[in-house]
């Protein structure tokens, strides 16, 4: 099998579909999830339940927009539209909703300590979103001056 674009677009879709439908069911599944692992966690035990809701169902707005926003990307890149204002826009829209997940974790590690890795991770896809972005803005400028030289 040759390996396309066309391909590709399609396998990105079906992996953000996969994440929707395991982004729906943590929603969903948050106290069970949380008491479960409140349960069987040593560094855990004993803490409250409602702290770590709190922090995933916060999360899960930026979250939510992150999703919303590889969509609509993944979608323009299959049409076609790569530098577009758009795009700039939805991995700009992607790396701020990064920080706002990683000030969240970073707030939440005061009361567990392990929200901190998770501040960390974030930051630094917000960071590696916002490289991406920047190299996209800079593209778009070298492709509008190009169309404009022709």
């Amino acid at each position: 099998m040759n390996w396309s674009h066309k391909n590709s677009i399609f396998l990105t879709k079906i992996f953000i579909i996969l994440f929707c439908a395991a982004y729906l069911a943590v929603v969903a599944a948050c106290p069970f999830l949380v008491g479960l692992y409140l349960a069987s966690s040593y560094t855990a035990a004993g803490l409250s339940p409602v702290p770590f809701m709190t922090t995933i169902y916060i999360c899960a707005v930026p979250v939510g927009v992150i999703l919303w926003k590889l969509w609509k990307l993944i979608g323009n890149i299959g049409q076609e539209e790569i530098f577009t204002d758009e795009n700039i826009s939805c991995l700009r829209w992607i790396s701020w909703m990064c920080f706002a997940v990683a000030a969240v974790t970073l707030a939440s590690s005061f009361y567990y300590l392990f929200w901190g890795i998770a501040s960390g991770l974030t930051v630094f896809m917000g960071l590696l979103i916002r490289v991406i972005k920047n190299t996209f803005e800079r593209a778009k400028e070298l492709k509008d001056e190009n169309d404009f030289t022709i």
